[in-house]
């Protein structure tokens, strides 16, 4: 696997995460945040977060071409799961993506994203470990060689959140996601942590004491 793929491969585990069943809609009314130079604020989920400057952000474009590239990988030919997709893209809220390096340059590093999505105690879905552990399943069936830590509940921000932890090595490089999830106001609301070693873990992990919740 080339580096740029596999920089790609990075982005791509961060949106399998929106392939829970669809329940419905919908996006109405809900504040999309605040997104300024090494900050984001978001006042309708109550959250705001610190992250260096010089790191790429992306817009609700690029985002959508990156939930693209990943139905490509995740969907294959499989066109129930191309419609899943569509379906759980059409509730879910890109709120944040922010990288130290360009998705598309080849080099994986650090990133953190934040995405809601739409949910319903008729999907099961009452609480952060429900909607990671529906993932979860979905993330095994994609077929891409994940492999998970125990789901664990921890604090962020002064807020419970359950996190669960996915890593995918190709021999060279082991990239880890830290997914953490809470229910919001009808919304699975989840902060993504990608990192590759000791150095950018610490560099995420600074992202992720600077959460506050109101």
């Amino acid at each position: 696997m080339s580096k740029k793929k596999f920089a790609l491969m990075s982005a791509v585990m961060m949106l399998v995460l929106v392939m829970t069943t669809a329940c419905g809609n919908s996006k109405k009314d809900v504040d999309l945040g605040t997104t300024e130079k090494g900050s984001y604020t978001n006042s309708y989920f109550g959250v705001s977060l610190k992250f260096p400057e010089d790191w790429q952000v992306q817009d609700a474009e690029g985002m959508n071409e990156l939930a693209n590239a990943g139905k490509e990988v995740i969907a294959g030919n499989n066109d129930v799961k191309k419609k899943q997709l569509d379906l759980a893209e059409a509730k879910t809220l890109n709120l944040l993506m922010a990288s130290k390096y360009p998705l598309d340059g080849g080099q994986v590093g650090p990133s953190t994203m934040i995405v809601a999505e739409k949910v319903s105690m008729l999907q099961g879905v009452k609480s952060g470990k429900d909607y990671l552990e529906a993932s979860k399943k979905l993330m095994v069936e994609s077929q891409l060689p994940y492999d998970f830590k125990e789901i664990s509940t921890t604090k962020v921000g002064g807020k419970d959140m359950d996190l669960m932890q996915a890593t995918i090595n190709n021999g060279e490089t082991l990239i880890t996601q830290d997914y953490y999830s809470a229910i919001i106001d009808g919304y699975a609301f989840n902060f993504i942590f990608t990192y590759v070693d000791e150095a950018t873990k610490a560099e995420t992990d600074k992202i992720l004491s600077s959460v506050e919740f109101k």
